[in-house]
């Protein structure tokens, strides 16, 4: 019995001092803890980093505009071609045909064949051209004209030809004749013209493409030549934007 409690008292000691060795382990896992947690507040109260912050939103503007860029380029291009395409079919169709009473939209396209139009003073006289230009006619109502207006006309109500001249004078009667009249001349004339009635009127000059009536004529005469250079050109120039936009 006595060499039982000698072990029992030698025992004690020992498991008093295991006891607080784990109690230590566990102050300084606490400890550690603690400080792990700290460290993750810190990180998580700190303010965001500008220049990271920058960089993110130059990458998401970067990113919109590469998205939108071909969009807006899309659709410029198909405008502009269509647009380009459209006043070639027109002026083509214009050039062609023997009806003079077409138009697309209320405009009519007309060739030049003399230089009435060529302004003699320029500063005064605006809006002239040349022989060769194709002008752009704005179909009006005959008494809507100013003076000061380009205004092409037939030569009489029966007339298949043309005049395109400015207004020097708005009548409102002729003689006894009651009605809208005319009295018009060509800028590199020196001389004006027989009187305009209303109804020979047929529109008003909007715009001029110069130079394009002796290409008309060329294309009139060599339709099928013509057609397959317009479509090698404009394929041309397509590759070519498409390759430098790509590089």
């Amino acid at each position: 019995m006595d060499e039982k409690r000698e072990r029992k008292k030698k025992r004690r000691p020992q498991n008093q001092s295991s006891v607080k060795v784990s109690k230590q382990r566990k102050t300084e896992a606490i400890y550690a803890e603690k400080k792990t947690s700290q460290k993750r507040r810190k990180k998580s109260n700190r303010p965001p980093d500008k220049s990271r912050a920058k960089k993110t939103s130059n990458k998401k503007k970067r990113i919109v505009r590469r998205k939108k860029q071909p969009v807006y380029s899309f659709l410029f291009n198909f405008l502009f071609y269509a647009f380009i395409l459209a006043i070639i079919g027109a002026s083509i169709l214009f050039a062609t045909s023997k009806n003079t009473d077409k138009s697309v939209l209320g405009y009519r396209f007309f060739g030049v064949l003399t230089d009435s139009m060529v302004p003699r003073n320029p500063k005064v006289q605006k809006g002239g051209f040349h022989s060769g230009d194709i002008i752009v006619i704005k179909n009006i109502a005959g008494d809507e004209a100013e003076v000061g207006d380009i205004i092409t006309f037939r030569p009489n109500i029966k007339s298949q030809t043309f005049l395109t001249h400015r207004v020097k004078k708005k009548l409102d009667h002729l003689g006894e004749a009651k009605g809208t009249y005319y009295i018009t001349q060509g800028d590199a004339n020196l001389a004006e013209d027989v009187p305009v009635n209303e109804k020979q009127v047929v529109g008003k000059k909007v715009f001029v493409v110069p130079k394009v009536g002796s290409l008309l004529n060329f294309v009139s005469k060599n339709l099928v030549v013509s057609i397959i250079f317009i479509i090698s050109v404009f394929g041309f120039i397509t590759i070519i934007r498409y390759y430098i936009l790509n590089k």
